[in-house]
């Protein structure tokens, strides 16, 4: 009897932590098809239980941001290795404990929304107002906090690359319903198989749950895409230059680098040389006037401030002519609170830059406009659809995303992905390390450079006009659906204690 009472006891904290892990095993993976239901089948499974929730939530953030320990060491930024590993350690469990929370935060909605009752036992339009209401919650939670610094990557761009097709649906709803639809989905399996051990009627909700998966699918598959048109040819410049040994680097081997892209950019005929995040230093000036038009990442001061730019040198400038600034600053690595500027430089190689405008349209002159992410900002979709609706035609994205794994550049190669789905807008990326190369606007990788490895090469963006339903509505059908369920359950509630 005591055997089986401690048998129980570790399963209650077995499968929850088992759920998180395969959550987080599958965010930007080719696993997430058979690892995110599974996880999200034992996410509701334990809903009714505060701790399963906690420790799904730490574990899904625990593997899926496991790429944080990859700061360390942080030697070459003057600690030491011991305080190196802590400060990693540190930041990696601390997110993991925000993630926690805040899905303990949401199982007790849940327990107090829907386990009142045998969920097995309601009737479908109660239990189906409920479970909607509770979905649209996690989406429209992922939404809030896409708006803020401390997110990188949810249930919503997790399924890009295990499921491009129901993945297509971004164009309708964006990353918040992907997210909602995800949810739903783990509760169907969830209901499916406790139907099934009660010996209670599963056979209809199974079979009707499969026929909605694939009209989901069906309607995500649709492209229509237009005849693509190669009319403007652009030299990328995966640099491949190690950010800890950026220090070390002096102007002139960036010139000399910078130089032999040139020439490959005019042998191919190039319009537009693009290089990487943060590959020139501040106040860089070429020897000679460019050309070609370049824009890259790189650095300049503004009323005493250092920004971290893309730069844009036109044919026959030494200096750049126009710019676009970060605006989305990684926390602690570039960005820090003013009081500790005395103290530290951050955790990366150049910290303390303070951000720029928060609009991602960035109109050249030498092509037609563009929204522009650089780095972390491919996060937030808001802004990228707000450079589209001022005219955008395409999107860059440019990012350094060294000293961090393969699994880093998955996870930002997928939200990149979401982004050219949600805007149907073809996507060109230019990082340091990888991922380099070009996404279609259906969310289809066209062309991918090896990561690691330093590389010029020619990639033809397609410009479009094209508006998505997204694009043109964004989250406000998403909202207005969160509202209406809110209503339907106070509606019901209120239904229920006039009849008791």
């Amino acid at each position: 009897m005591l055997i089986s009472t401690q048998f129980k006891s570790l399963r209650q904290y077995f499968y929850p932590c088992l759920g998180g892990i395969l959550g987080g095993i599958s965010v930007a993976t080719h696993l997430w098809l058979i690892f995110m239901p599974i996880s999200l089948f034992i996410l509701w499974k334990g809903s009714g239980a505060k701790i399963a929730n906690f420790l799904w939530g730490f574990f899904f953030i625990l593997i899926s941001h496991s790429w944080l320990y990859d700061l360390h060491p942080l030697t070459w930024q003057g600690f030491s290795w011991l305080t190196s590993l802590i400060i990693t350690i540190s930041i990696l469990l601390f997110c993991s404990l925000i993630g926690g929370l805040l899905v303990y935060l949401w199982g007790i909605l849940v327990k107090k929304i829907l386990w009142k009752e045998d969920v097995f036992k309601m009737k479908i339009y109660p239990l189906t107002v409920k479970v909607i209401f509770l979905s649209l919650t996690w989406g429209i939670g992922e939404l809030i906090l896409s708006q803020t610094p401390f997110f990188w990557i949810g249930l919503g761009g997790s399924l890009i690359t295990g499921d491009i097709y129901l993945a297509g649906l971004a164009r309708w709803i964006g990353a918040s319903g992907l997210c909602t639809i995800q949810i739903l989905i783990g509760f169907w399996i969830f209901l499916s198989h406790g139907r099934w051990r009660r010996k209670l009627h599963y056979k209809k909700t199974f079979i009707f749950g499969i026929l909605i998966i694939i009209l989901c699918h069906l309607l995500g598959g649709l492209t229509n895409s237009k005849n693509r048109n190669y009319e403007y040819p652009v030299a990328i410049w995966q640099t491949n230059i190690p950010t800890r040994e950026k220090l070390k680097i002096n102007t002139e081997f960036i010139k000399g680098k910078l130089s032999i892209a040139q020439k490959y950019a005019l042998a191919n005929k190039a319009k537009l040389l693009v290089a990487p995040e943060g590959t020139l230093p501040n106040n860089f000036n070429l020897s000679k006037s460019s050309k070609v038009n370049i824009l890259s990442g790189g650095f300049r001061n503004f009323k005493n401030e250092l920004r971290s730019s893309l730069l844009l040198f036109q044919i026959g400038d030494q200096s750049f002519s126009s710019f676009i600034d970060k605006n989305r600053l990684v926390p602690l690595g570039e960005k820090i609170p003013r009081f500790l500027d005395k103290f530290s430089r951050g955790l990366s190689a150049v910290g303390g830059i303070q951000p720029g405008s928060d609009s991602r349209f960035f109109d050249p002159k030498l092509t037609p406009p563009l929204a522009v992410a650089i780095c972390y900002e491919i996060s937030d979709g808001l802004k990228i659809r707000k450079a589209i609706n001022s005219g955008a035609k395409l999107i860059i994205t440019s990012a350094n995303l060294d000293p961090y794994p393969t699994k880093l550049y998955n996870q930002f190669l997928s939200l990149a992905r979401l982004r050219s789905i949600e805007n149907k807008k073809d996507n060109l990326i230019v990082s340091n390390t990888g991922p380099s190369g070009l996404v279609r606007d259906d969310g289809k990788i066209i062309q991918l450079l090896d990561f690691n490895t330093e590389q010029n090469e020619m990639v033809f963006p397609n410009f479009s006009s094209e508006r998505t339903f997204y694009t043109k509505h964004g989250d406000k059908p998403i909202l207005l659906l969160f509202i209406f369920f809110i209503g339907l359950n106070i509606f019901g509630k209120l239904i229920n204690q006039s009849t008791t």
